[in-house]
C-alpha cells in the first residue's frame, strides 16, 4: 500500500511539473509542432543519460524528519532541561515507540536501519541511542527524492503562474530570488555556508509556525489545505559553459 501510493505521489507530481512547463511554453507562443518536438529532444537525452544503479525505495524524507523533530519537541523524549533523552531501543517511551508516531510497527527495523546508517542518530551508553540532528538530510536517490523535486517543480511554477495572476498584493505568495554572475570561485564555499546557516533558521522559523496551526486546527473540525517552502541554492560554472559553446 505505501509502495503504491508513493508511486501515485510521483506520477502525480511529475505530471503536474511537465503539464505546467509545458502550458507556460503554449502561452509563451510556442508553436504545438516546435514544443512536440522540444519534448521529443528532451526525451530522447534523458533516455540517453538514464543509466547508474536502480532508484531504491525510500522511507519518506518528511516522515523521518518528523521522528527527529518529535525526539526535540514532545514532552516525554525530553529531559528536565529540554534536550533530547537517550532512548534505548524498547520501553515505554524508547525508539520502538518513538518511531511507531510516524511509521507503522511493521517498518520499524527499516527505519532504524536507515538513521543508523545515515548518521541521523550514534550510539551512547551502550544501547541507548541520541540524534545528531533536528533534521533529515539523505543523499541518496529514491522514489521519494524524485516526488521531491517533481513536486518543487509544479509547485514553483504553479507559485509564479498565480502570482502573475494575482489581483491584488494580498493574493501574493512569497517568491523571490537573487544572484549575482562574477562571484569568485574562491567565494564559492563561505557562499553555501552563508545560504546553508540563513536558510536553516529561515525553515525552522516556518515550520515552527506551521506546526502551531496545524496542532490548533486538530481540536475542532475545520477545512485544511498544504502549505509549505522550497528552498534552494545554486552556483553555475558560466565560463566553462561558454567556452564549450565556443568550440561546438
Amino acid at each position: 500500500m505505501k509502495s503504491h501510493r508513493l508511486t501515485n505521489d510521483l506520477d502525480h507530481y511529475a505530471r503536474e511539473a511537465i503539464t505546467q512547463l509545458l502550458g507556460l511554453q503554449l502561452r509563451a507562443g510556442i508553436s504545438e509542432t516546435s514544443l512536440r518536438k522540444l519534448v521529443a529532444d528532451c526525451f530522447a537525452v534523458a533516455a540517453k543519460a538514464a543509466h547508474g544503479p536502480e532508484i531504491q525505495k525510500g522511507l519518506g524524507l518528511h516522515r523521518l524528519g518528523s521522528v527527529l523533530r518529535t525526539w526535540h519537541k514532545e514532552t516525554q523524549y525530553l529531559t528536565r532541561n529540554g534536550l533530547p533523552r537517550r532512548l534505548p531501543v524498547d520501553g515505554r517511551f524508547g525508539l520502538r515507540s518513538l518511531i511507531s508516531t510516524q511509521y507503522p510497527s511493521q517498518k520499524f527495523e527499516a527505519v532504524f536501519a536507515k538513521l543508523v546508517e545515515t548518521g541521523l542518530i550514534r550510539r551512547v551508553d551502550g544501547e541507548r541511542w541520541m540524534p545528531t540532528a533536528k533534521h533529515a538530510r539523505i543523499s541518496e536517490l529514491t522514489q521519494e527524492t524524485l516526488a521531491h523535486l517533481s513536486e518543487g517543480v509544479a509547485r514553483f511554477v504553479e507559485t509564479v503562474t498565480k502570482n502573475v495572476k494575482a489581483e491584488s498584493k494580498d493574493d501574493l505568495l512569497f517568491e523571490r530570488s537573487c544572484k549575482v554572475t562574477k562571484l569568485p570561485k574562491a567565494e564559492a564555499v563561505a557562499f553555501r555556508e552563508f545560504v546553508r546557516q540563513q536558510a536553516f533558521t529561515f525553515l525552522i522559523a516556518v515550520d515552527d509556525w506551521l506546526e502551531a496551526k496545524v496542532a490548533k486546527s486538530t481540536q475542532t473540525p475545520t477545512k485544511t489545505c498544504t502549505a509549505g517552502v522550497f528552498t534552494f541554492a545554486y552556483i553555475a560554472d558560466d565560463a566553462n559553459r561558454r567556452n564549450r559553446k565556443r568550440k561546438q
